[in-house]
């Protein structure tokens, strides 16, 4: 029963993390096939990092027994494999993307690939571990996935914005890998004072995707791109309201 409930809550959560960004995003509707497209690549990205971390990190590299160091490089590949895996197929396909223009956008396609990439995840774990290690999944992943990458997208969508090339995301994607690899070393390590460290990451990480979703609304709202203020778009409908009226043009419902 509490393995039942467990599977529950993990799907519970992916769903309203996923519901308090479109919720909350005052700009354009996206396009709900865009939306399944992400989340879609997301779970691809899982396959295929799930196929490299078996093919090149070797599974003895990753128990508490192995050396630190030796356990930290191993760490460092999944960090890599994973975060290029859930951000760079989708980052391919939406880049140039039209309706993939306001700073709220990077953040919530993003976060939607990595709840794609990490539910499944999280679910297996559950159900190949047993009761125990999905409670410890719990407290530890649940936004661990969507977090990092919905804030790598951010940044990416800051670049688009300001006309930069794609390619000045890579520091921000760097620091990322660099997070998710101290974040799993802790978690194996089997080290009570680097499992904190690893706590204090993922609560770290997805207070950062809450906070800078804030801002990422800020910013659209200060560029007109937002419902807010200057009603550039329709909250009903989703269209534009390019004289910025409180009632839409298209619908007639308050902007």
């Amino acid at each position: 029963m509490l393995l039942f409930i467990l599977l529950l809550i993990f799907v519970g959560m992916a769903i309203g993390l996923a519901w308090f960004l479109l919720d909350r995003d005052h700009g354009e509707k996206e396009p709900v096939g865009a939306l399944w497209l992400a989340a879609g690549l997301g779970l691809l990205g899982s396959l295929l990092a799930a196929w490299l971390e078996n093919r090149f990190i070797p599974i003895r590299d990753l128990l508490p027994s192995a050396p630190h160091a030796t356990l930290l490089l191993a760490s460092l590949s999944v960090g890599i494999f994973e975060e290029i895996c859930k951000f760079l197929p989708l980052a391919a396909v939406l880049y140039r993307k039209p309706y993939f223009n306001e700073h709220t956008d990077g953040i919530i396609y993003f976060a939607l690939a990595g709840l794609g990439f990490g539910l499944p995840e999280n679910l297996l774990y559950t159900v190949e571990f047993g009761a125990k290690a999905g409670l410890v999944r719990l407290f530890m992943t649940p936004f661990f996935h969507a977090a990092t990458t919905g804030l790598i997208g951010y940044f990416l969508i800051k670049q688009k914005l300001a006309g930069l090339s794609p390619i000045s995301v890579l520091p921000a994607l760097v620091f990322i890998i660099i997070i998710h690899s101290l974040y799993d070393f802790g978690l194996v390590s089997g080290v009570a004072v680097y499992g904190a460290m690893s706590l204090l990451i993922t609560l770290g990480v997805s207070i950062g995707l809450f906070v800078t979703f804030q801002r990422a609304n800020e910013r659209d709202q200060s560029l007109g791109i937002s419902t807010v203020g200057h009603n550039a778009f329709c909250r009903s409908c989703g269209l534009p309201n390019p004289r910025h009226h409180l009632y839409c043009v298209h619908c007639g419902k308050n902007a």
